[in-house]
């Protein structure tokens, strides 16, 4: 057991009683909030880097062996809740990606040409798809990871082993695919 010093210590007065209170030093209550705010998840709105596994157990699925460039954003509260992951991998590596689905529909964009994955919302994508990314503030914030244009390829509604449904885009980036996750919990 520690000792207690005579600076740790303070004397009150109540009810004609007196009573000891330890008072811990500021630095010892400093460096213990530090290390408590350290260990708690981010909850900013940034689009931060994970990794491969983290995409992984929030979705339920394999991500090919060179997929790079993870990152994951987070939505809602214990019933109703979303993850949104976006990674970039070969484009060799998308249809055994693909092929691990259980694909309820397929559906091309509604815009052609050049777009953005990281835009959330219908963005390119036909309004009247069965999955889409909702648009809300908490989801955006994720970042560019790869150089040149995107263009939209495909977008995938899916049964999800994690979730109620499972959202897949498939973006191309020069010889790489960004891919881009959602999996919702209602």
């Amino acid at each position: 057991m520690a000792s207690i010093s005579p600076d740790m210590l303070m004397c009150s007065q109540s009810d004609e009683n007196m009573t000891i209170k330890r008072q811990w030093p500021l630095e010892l209550v400093a460096a213990v909030a530090a290390c408590a705010v350290a260990t708690l998840p981010s909850c900013s709105n940034s689009g931060h880097q994970v990794t491969k596994a983290d995409v992984e157990k929030a979705h339920g699925l394999t991500l090919p062996a060179d997929a790079c460039n993870f990152q994951q954003r987070h939505i809602g509260g214990i019933f109703d809740k979303g993850v949104l992951s976006l990674f970039e991998a070969s484009t060799k590596d998308v249809q055994p990606f693909i092929a691990q689905l259980s694909i309820r529909s397929r559906t091309s964009p509604a815009k052609k040409g050049i777009g953005d994955p990281r835009v959330n919302g219908w963005n390119v994508w036909p309004t009247n798809s069965p999955t889409f990314v909702p648009g809300n503030d908490e989801l955006a914030g994720l970042k560019p990871t790869w150089t040149g244009e995107a263009t939209p390829i495909e977008m995938l509604s899916c049964g999800s082993p994690k979730g109620d449904w499972l959202h897949v885009e498939i973006w191309s980036v020069g010889n790489r695919v960004v891919v881009k996750l959602y999996t919702d919990w209602n």
